[in-house]
C-alpha cells in the first residue's frame, strides 16, 4: 500500500500527501504513544511510578548492576530522562548506585528488594496490557509480527544517517 496519494485541493496545484491508512510510521506512532500514555497514566495510579521509571526498573531487573548510559542505549531515551527517574527510583528505594569499581566516576545500578516487588506486580500488569492488543493475533501472527518489528528496529540506525 503506499504511503503518499495525489490531492487536488480547490484552489492550488495537486501535490502528494501522506496515506495516513498506508503509512507505517503513523502507525507506530500512534501505537506508542497511546501505549505509553495510557501505561504512564495507569502506573502512577496504581503504583506511583510512571512510563519511564517502569522501563529503567525492567531493563535493571534484566541486567542488575548496569550504568545509567547503559539503560540508555537499550530503551533509547535521552540521558536526562533516565537520569531524573533514576533520581525518583533511589529517592523511593527502589534503586541503590554503587561505584564501578573500574570506573569511580560511574555509578553502578541495581534494584532493592522493595525495587523487585515493584518490578513483579509492574510486569504482570505490562504483560497483561501486551496480551490485550495482540489477542487478535495467532501464535503465527504474533511470531511474524515480531520478526518484522526486529527487522525494522535493525534499521534504526540508518535513521541517523538522515540527521547529518
Amino acid at each position: 500500500m503506499p504511503s503518499t496519494r495525489r490531492h487536488a485541493p480547490e484552489a492550488g496545484a495537486a501535490r502528494d500527501v501522506l496515506d495516513l491508512g498506508g503509512y507505517v510510521p503513523y502507525f507506530l506512532t500512534a501505537i506508542s504513544n497511546t501505549w505509553s500514555r495510557s501505561s504512564s497514566r495507569l502506573y502512577l495510579k496504581r503504583f506511583g511510578v510512571g512510563v519511564t521509571e517502569w522501563r529503567v526498573i525492567s531493563q535493571l531487573a534484566i541486567e542488575p548492576g548496569i550504568p545509567a548510559q547503559r539503560i540508555c542505549e537499550v530503551i533509547e531515551l535521552d540521558k536526562g530522562a533516565v537520569s531524573r527517574s533514576v533520581a525518583t527510583l533511589i529517592a523511593a528505594g527502589h534503586v541503590r548506585e554503587q561505584p564501578d569499581p573500574r570506573d569511580a566516576r560511574r555509578q553502578l545500578l541495581a534494584l532493592t528488594d522493595t525495587g523487585y516487588a515493584l518490578h513483579d506486580q509492574l510486569i504482570a500488569l505490562a504483560t497483561a496490557r501486551e496480551a490485550v492488543l495482540l489477542a487478535d493475533l495467532s501464535a503465527e501472527e504474533r511470531a511474524q509480527f515480531t520478526h518484522v518489528l526486529r527487522r525494522i528496529h535493525a534499521k534504526l540506525p540508518e535513521l541517523r544517517e538522515f540527521e547529518a
